[in-house]
Protein backbone atom coordinates (compact mmCIF):
# COMPACT_ATOMS: atom_id res chain seq x y z
CA UNK A 1 0.00 0.00 0.00
CA UNK A 2 2.72 2.48 1.04
CA UNK A 3 4.70 1.56 -2.05
CA UNK A 4 1.72 2.37 -4.30
CA UNK A 5 1.22 5.67 -2.49
CA UNK A 6 4.89 6.52 -2.98
CA UNK A 7 4.67 5.80 -6.70
CA UNK A 8 1.51 7.89 -7.04
CA UNK A 9 3.16 10.79 -5.20
CA UNK A 10 6.25 10.56 -7.42
CA UNK A 11 4.08 10.50 -10.57
CA UNK A 12 2.14 13.56 -9.37
CA UNK A 13 5.36 15.44 -8.63
CA UNK A 14 6.76 14.60 -12.07
CA UNK A 15 3.57 15.73 -13.80
CA UNK A 16 3.68 19.02 -11.93
CA UNK A 17 7.32 19.55 -12.95
CA UNK A 18 6.50 18.77 -16.57
CA UNK A 19 3.49 21.13 -16.62
CA UNK A 20 5.48 23.97 -15.05
CA UNK A 21 8.27 23.48 -17.60
CA UNK A 22 5.84 23.21 -20.52
CA UNK A 23 4.19 26.47 -19.49
CA UNK A 24 7.51 28.26 -19.77
CA UNK A 25 8.58 26.63 -23.03
CA UNK A 26 5.23 26.92 -24.84
CA UNK A 27 4.94 30.57 -23.80
CA UNK A 28 8.40 31.33 -25.16
CA UNK A 29 8.32 29.43 -28.46
CA UNK A 30 4.64 28.81 -29.24
CA UNK A 31 3.16 25.41 -29.98
CA UNK A 32 4.72 24.80 -33.39
CA UNK A 33 8.31 25.62 -32.41
CA UNK A 34 8.29 23.87 -29.06
CA UNK A 35 10.25 20.62 -28.78
CA UNK A 36 9.24 18.07 -26.15
CA UNK A 37 12.89 17.41 -25.36
CA UNK A 38 13.28 21.09 -24.34
CA UNK A 39 10.41 20.69 -21.88
CA UNK A 40 11.91 17.45 -20.56
CA UNK A 41 15.32 19.07 -20.13
CA UNK A 42 13.87 22.03 -18.22
CA UNK A 43 11.88 19.65 -15.99
CA UNK A 44 15.01 17.60 -15.34
CA UNK A 45 13.45 14.46 -16.79
CA UNK A 46 13.83 12.24 -19.83
CA UNK A 47 11.75 12.80 -22.97
CA UNK A 48 10.32 9.30 -22.56
CA UNK A 49 8.99 10.23 -19.13
CA UNK A 50 7.14 13.20 -20.61
CA UNK A 51 5.55 11.01 -23.30
CA UNK A 52 4.70 8.34 -20.73
CA UNK A 53 2.70 10.87 -18.73
CA UNK A 54 1.09 12.86 -21.56
CA UNK A 55 1.31 10.76 -24.73
CA UNK A 56 1.91 13.58 -27.23
CA UNK A 57 2.93 17.22 -27.51
CA UNK A 58 -0.65 18.20 -28.34
CA UNK A 59 -2.03 16.49 -25.25
CA UNK A 60 0.70 18.10 -23.13
CA UNK A 61 -0.24 21.52 -24.51
CA UNK A 62 -3.92 21.07 -23.68
CA UNK A 63 -3.04 19.60 -20.29
CA UNK A 64 -0.96 22.70 -19.56
CA UNK A 65 -3.90 24.94 -20.43
CA UNK A 66 -6.28 22.86 -18.34
CA UNK A 67 -3.87 22.88 -15.39
CA UNK A 68 -3.62 26.66 -15.52
CA UNK A 69 -7.37 27.22 -15.89
CA UNK A 70 -8.13 24.80 -13.05
CA UNK A 71 -5.68 26.59 -10.76
CA UNK A 72 -7.23 29.95 -11.68
CA UNK A 73 -10.80 28.70 -11.13
CA UNK A 74 -9.89 27.21 -7.75
CA UNK A 75 -8.27 30.45 -6.56
CA UNK A 76 -11.19 32.57 -7.76
CA UNK A 77 -13.84 30.31 -6.21
CA UNK A 78 -12.07 30.26 -2.86
CA UNK A 79 -11.53 34.05 -2.82
CA UNK A 80 -15.04 34.96 -3.96
CA UNK A 81 -16.65 32.55 -1.49
CA UNK A 82 -14.79 34.26 1.36
CA UNK A 83 -15.81 37.79 0.26
CA UNK A 84 -18.86 39.50 1.77
CA UNK A 85 -21.34 41.52 -0.28
CA UNK A 86 -21.99 41.44 -4.01
CA UNK A 87 -19.75 44.37 -4.89
CA UNK A 88 -16.88 42.94 -2.87
CA UNK A 89 -17.36 39.55 -4.54
CA UNK A 90 -17.06 41.10 -8.02
CA UNK A 91 -14.02 43.15 -6.93
CA UNK A 92 -12.44 40.07 -5.40
CA UNK A 93 -13.02 38.10 -8.59
CA UNK A 94 -11.29 40.66 -10.78
CA UNK A 95 -8.38 41.20 -8.36
CA UNK A 96 -7.82 37.44 -8.01
CA UNK A 97 -7.92 37.03 -11.79
CA UNK A 98 -5.38 39.82 -12.35
CA UNK A 99 -3.02 38.70 -9.60
CA UNK A 100 -3.10 35.11 -10.83
CA UNK A 101 -1.65 36.22 -14.15
CA UNK A 102 0.84 38.49 -12.45
CA UNK A 103 2.13 35.39 -10.66
CA UNK A 104 1.85 33.20 -13.77
CA UNK A 105 2.90 35.56 -16.56
CA UNK A 106 3.98 32.63 -18.73
CA UNK A 107 0.50 31.14 -18.71
CA UNK A 108 -1.11 34.30 -20.06
CA UNK A 109 1.43 34.38 -22.88
CA UNK A 110 0.21 30.94 -23.94
CA UNK A 111 -3.42 32.05 -23.91
CA UNK A 112 -2.92 35.23 -25.96
CA UNK A 113 -0.76 33.67 -28.65
CA UNK A 114 -2.70 33.99 -31.91
CA UNK A 115 -0.92 30.93 -33.24
CA UNK A 116 -2.66 28.79 -30.64
CA UNK A 117 -5.92 29.04 -32.57
CA UNK A 118 -4.43 28.26 -35.98
CA UNK A 119 -1.89 25.61 -35.12
CA UNK A 120 -4.43 23.45 -33.31
CA UNK A 121 -7.84 23.19 -34.98
CA UNK A 122 -10.06 22.76 -31.94
CA UNK A 123 -9.81 22.81 -28.16
CA UNK A 124 -11.06 19.88 -26.11
CA UNK A 125 -14.50 20.34 -24.60
CA UNK A 126 -13.04 20.19 -21.10
CA UNK A 127 -11.11 23.44 -21.65
CA UNK A 128 -14.24 25.29 -22.68
CA UNK A 129 -15.96 23.99 -19.55
CA UNK A 130 -13.12 25.32 -17.40
CA UNK A 131 -13.36 28.74 -19.04
CA UNK A 132 -17.14 28.84 -18.74
CA UNK A 133 -16.96 27.96 -15.04
CA UNK A 134 -15.25 31.33 -14.48
CA UNK A 135 -18.00 33.12 -16.41
CA UNK A 136 -20.79 31.18 -14.67
CA UNK A 137 -19.45 31.93 -11.21
CA UNK A 138 -19.59 35.65 -11.96
CA UNK A 139 -23.04 35.53 -13.57
CA UNK A 140 -24.34 33.85 -10.41
CA UNK A 141 -23.05 36.75 -8.28
CA UNK A 142 -24.54 39.31 -10.69
CA UNK A 143 -27.93 37.56 -10.76
CA UNK A 144 -28.17 37.55 -6.97
CA UNK A 145 -27.02 41.17 -6.83
CA UNK A 146 -29.73 42.21 -9.30
CA UNK A 147 -32.37 40.32 -7.35
CA UNK A 148 -31.38 42.13 -4.14
CA UNK A 149 -31.23 45.55 -5.80
CA UNK A 150 -27.46 46.09 -5.79
CA UNK A 151 -27.02 46.00 -9.57
CA UNK A 152 -29.06 47.29 -12.50
CA UNK A 153 -31.22 44.84 -14.43
CA UNK A 154 -28.83 43.77 -17.18
CA UNK A 155 -28.01 40.69 -19.21
CA UNK A 156 -25.72 38.96 -16.71
CA UNK A 157 -24.04 36.69 -19.23
CA UNK A 158 -23.15 39.61 -21.51
CA UNK A 159 -22.00 41.62 -18.48
CA UNK A 160 -19.73 38.79 -17.29
CA UNK A 161 -18.20 38.43 -20.75
CA UNK A 162 -17.77 42.22 -20.94
CA UNK A 163 -15.93 42.27 -17.61
CA UNK A 164 -13.55 39.53 -18.72
CA UNK A 165 -13.04 41.41 -21.98
CA UNK A 166 -11.98 44.55 -20.09
CA UNK A 167 -9.73 42.56 -17.76
CA UNK A 168 -8.03 40.71 -20.61
CA UNK A 169 -7.46 43.92 -22.60
CA UNK A 170 -5.71 45.50 -19.62
CA UNK A 171 -3.79 42.29 -18.97
CA UNK A 172 -2.53 42.34 -22.55
CA UNK A 173 -1.51 46.00 -22.13
CA UNK A 174 0.37 45.06 -18.95
CA UNK A 175 2.02 42.04 -20.57
CA UNK A 176 3.28 43.97 -23.60
CA UNK A 177 4.29 47.12 -21.71
CA UNK A 178 7.96 48.03 -21.76
CA UNK A 179 7.65 49.23 -18.19
CA UNK A 180 7.08 46.80 -15.34
CA UNK A 181 4.31 47.87 -12.98
CA UNK A 182 1.98 46.08 -10.54
CA UNK A 183 -1.11 44.78 -12.33
CA UNK A 184 -3.18 45.85 -9.31
CA UNK A 185 -2.92 49.44 -10.63
CA UNK A 186 -5.48 48.49 -13.30
CA UNK A 187 -8.12 47.54 -10.72
CA UNK A 188 -9.34 51.12 -10.23
CA UNK A 189 -9.80 51.51 -14.00
CA UNK A 190 -11.92 48.36 -14.18
CA UNK A 191 -13.95 49.40 -11.14
CA UNK A 192 -14.70 52.79 -12.68
CA UNK A 193 -15.64 51.39 -16.09
CA UNK A 194 -17.53 48.27 -15.04
CA UNK A 195 -18.72 48.41 -11.45
CA UNK A 196 -19.85 52.04 -11.57
CA UNK A 197 -21.81 51.18 -14.69
CA UNK A 198 -23.77 48.24 -13.28
CA UNK A 199 -24.51 49.56 -9.79
CA UNK A 200 -28.13 50.45 -9.13
CA UNK A 201 -28.80 54.18 -8.56
CA UNK A 202 -28.89 53.99 -4.72
CA UNK A 203 -25.77 51.84 -4.61
CA UNK A 204 -23.95 54.14 -7.06
CA UNK A 205 -24.77 57.16 -4.89
CA UNK A 206 -23.48 55.34 -1.82
CA UNK A 207 -20.26 54.35 -3.62
CA UNK A 208 -19.70 57.99 -4.71
CA UNK A 209 -20.09 59.19 -1.11
CA UNK A 210 -17.63 56.57 0.06
CA UNK A 211 -15.04 57.64 -2.54
CA UNK A 212 -15.45 61.29 -1.57
CA UNK A 213 -14.82 60.47 2.11
CA UNK A 214 -11.73 58.46 1.21
CA UNK A 215 -10.28 61.39 -0.75
CA UNK A 216 -10.63 63.84 2.17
Amino acid sequence: MFKRQGKARLAAERKKKILAASMRVFSKYGYQDTEVEDIARLAGLGKGTVYRHFGSKENLFFSTLEWGLTSLADEMNEAVSAAHGYVDKVKTALVTYLLFFEKHRDFYRIIVQDRMRTEIKSSPHRLMKKHMSLINHLTDVLEKGIRDGYFKKIDVESAAHALFGIINSLLYKWLTSRKRYPIRKEVSVIEEIFLSGILSVPQAAQATKKRCKERR
